[in-house]
């Protein structure tokens, strides 16, 4: 079997080195293959295939056999949930990314807040996007439940939203799965169990997960209507 490469863990208490990584990582997002959970490891793995000859920071990532992922869950976002978008997002993105948006959406990061971040591999400008009512991400789509980036390409998204999952939901050799326990152990690593479910379990808790971004949707479509009636 081949090869993969794996973003190293961040590291606690150490912002300035996980900016650093994650600007590496956002310099070969567009060959992320997705964020997995290995249960022989008990650690999230960001797994990334790049095309031979592709420079790969070594300091930040580590090459593993790709045997790695036989018994590992992929990670899923499914559509409708929201719930890390419309609330506490969170949400930032580094000036190497933003140098690859089209014009109209860099010139509204541009407005944004920012800040100089001094990492091991120079500084770094990160942008907030959490700048909305209760943290939303200024790229999510109230109304449509999505978001605006993809409209340009999945892999124009800033790194940390595509890396950054729940772990909710899950999935393995076409079947699906949910969060079932969670916990953290002495060494670090992490013990999450899955139990397999059908579609409507499935659908049902996407439904319970996006209830929060359905009632913030509620309240700025009654916020809009009440402007319109006091103009």
């Amino acid at each position: 079997m081949g090869k993969v490469f794996v973003l190293r863990e961040p590291r606690k208490r150490d912002r300035e080195w996980n900016i650093y990584a994650l600007r590496e990582a956002a310099r070969l997002k567009r060959w992320l293959d997705g964020v997995y959970y290995s249960p022989r490891l008990q650690r999230l793995l960001a797994v990334f295939r790049p095309t031979p000859g592709t420079h790969v920071n070594m300091l930040v990532f580590e090459e593993m056999g790709e045997s790695v992922l036989a018994d590992a869950y992929r990670m899923e976002c499914p559509r409708g949930c929201n719930r890390c978008c419309v609330i506490h997002s969170g949400a930032f993105i580094l000036d190497v990314e933003v140098r690859m948006l089209p014009d109209e959406a860099r010139s509204i990061v541009l407005r944004q807040p920012r800040e100089t971040v001094v990492t091991p591999g120079g500084k770094v400008r990160v942008y907030k996007l959490d700048t909305e009512a209760m943290g939303r991400c200024i790229f999510f789509d109230v109304e449509s439940g999505g978001c605006k980036l993809e409209a340009y390409g999945k892999y124009l998204k800033p790194i940390v939203c595509l890396l950054t999952y729940c772990t909710v939901f899950a999935s393995r050799n076409n079947k699906l799965f949910l969060k079932s326990g969670y916990k953290e152990l002495r060494d670090g690593s992490v013990l999450i169990n899955y139990r397999e479910v059908d579609e409507k379990q499935w659908k049902r808790m996407v439904d319970r997960m996006g209830s929060v971004w359905r009632r913030y949707r509620k309240v700025l479509r009654s916020q809009r209507v009440g402007a319109e009636v006091t103009r």
